[in-house]
């Protein structure tokens, strides 16, 4: 049977959340998400600027549960505008469709802001980023070495495009104003 993804954005009062997710990674995820081994101290850098400048941080739920993340980084003084794109999904999660749900959901919200294309970097080894790349049209190029980069381009906005962004945002919220409702302890009269 299918299981319900749900794909809504990441606020930064949800700093810590996104932290944890990256704890939950397997060394050799974590891995292939940093191009490296990183410590501690790097990830708490890292999540604290990831909702600067107007980037954008998704998390894919199943059930409330954080088990990916994608981040889209717009890049400065890009014209046309361009980003970057990254992914990252718990292990046990992996080959289940959470990144394919997270892309899709990236491709709405960019196309929305009129941004041209997104990169998508990976080392050659990484053989979920590249197919997940491949699967959604990428040209995919082996920069040497360990590294391969693939790009996106991305249509102008459409109608169908607002109303998925918008739509998906709206049902995420009702489904946890929703979640919070049924949490709350009842009153007794």
């Amino acid at each position: 049977t299918a299981t319900a993804i749900t794909i809504r954005r990441l606020w930064i009062s949800e700093q810590d959340l996104f932290r944890t997710h990256f704890d939950q990674l397997d060394p050799i995820s974590r891995s292939m998400r940093f191009g490296g081994a990183v410590h501690g101290s790097f990830l708490d850098s890292y999540v604290r600027s990831a909702f600067s400048n107007g980037n954008m941080v998704f998390g894919a739920f199943v059930k409330g549960k954080l088990l990916g993340v994608g981040e889209i980084k717009l890049l400065a003084n890009s014209l046309p505008l361009r980003a970057d794109a990254a992914f990252s999904v718990v292990p046990e999660w992996q080959d289940k469709g959470v990144g394919d749900a997270l892309f899709a959901r990236f491709v709405a919200a960019l196309q929305n802001r009129g941004v041209s294309s997104v990169s998508l970097w990976c080392r050659t080894s990484n053989h979920r980023m590249r197919h997940l790349a491949d699967k959604h049209n990428s040209k995919l190029d082996f920069a040497g070495g360990d590294e391969t980069h693939g790009e996106v381009r991305l249509p102008w906005p459409m109608p169908s495009s607002i109303i998925a962004e918008v739509y998906g945002e709206a049902f995420c919220y009702v489904q946890a104003i929703q979640g919070l409702m049924e949490a709350r302890p009842r009153s007794e009269h």
